[in-house]
């Protein structure tokens, strides 16, 4: 019997629907695939709005090199990373969302991308949550800036079987996982800027082995 694959996307406002093509390019019936969506939870509001440009102008002038890195990434991106990482309550109720999918299905694998992983990582650490395999897609938790901002009991390893970060030079966003209990070996370099399709293709085989195989 197939496990659950659990799908999470990075900023960039998705929209319901929007890990249909994933789900087609992976062959993936509808009924194993769950597909996680906290757009409407990212709204904008006037205080968020607020304390992101505060933190824009304080992030400028505290962390140089990252700081300018991410300030290269559209502002519609910056601002949800921002939103996350300062916005207490969006930042809870998106892992409130995600922890009562993985209550529902603990031996899941989950397919994290960008800010996504994040929330994957959060939710698993700071809920004590289990799953089979976690795939960390053009991630932003090999940043030291990120993983300043990370809020969990401690920065450590999730419990899950497996781990895979893959990454790119070529996309400013990742980079390997150092920090978080993620070993050398499942780390997987591609050549990506920052396509979610591509860096699951690179997967492809890896992803439907774990998928199909519910004693390993």
């Amino acid at each position: 019997m197939a496990r659950k694959i659990v799908a999470i996307h990075g900023i960039g406002h998705a929209k319901p629907g929007w890990s249909e093509l994933l789900r087609l390019d992976l062959g993936i019936p509808e009924s194993d695939w769950i597909e996680f969506c906290y757009d409407d939870l990212m709204e904008e509001n006037t205080v968020n709005r607020l304390v992101v440009i505060a933190t824009k102008v304080y992030l400028s002038h505290a962390y140089g090199p990252e700081a300018a890195a991410l300030a290269g990434i559209a502002e519609e991106y910056l601002d949800d990373l921002l939103a996350y990482f300062i916005g207490q309550s969006t930042r809870l109720a998106i892992q409130v969302r995600l922890k009562g999918i993985l209550d529902t299905h603990p031996d899941a694998l989950i397919l994290a991308h960008s800010l996504g992983s994040v929330v994957a990582y959060e939710t698993l650490r700071n809920f004590d949550l289990k799953a089979h395999s976690l795939f960390t897609l053009g991630s932003p938790l090999s940043k030291t800036l990120v993983c300043k901002f990370l809020k969990v009991p401690a920065k450590s390893r999730p419990a899950v079987s497996h781990w895979f970060n893959v990454w790119s030079r070529l996309d400013p966003i990742s980079g390997k996982v150092k920090e978080l209990g993620c070993l050398p070996e499942e780390q997987f370099p591609i050549k990506n800027s920052h396509d979610l399709l591509r860096y699951v293709h690179s997967q492809r085989e890896r992803i439907l082995r774990l998928y199909q195989d519910n004693g390993s």
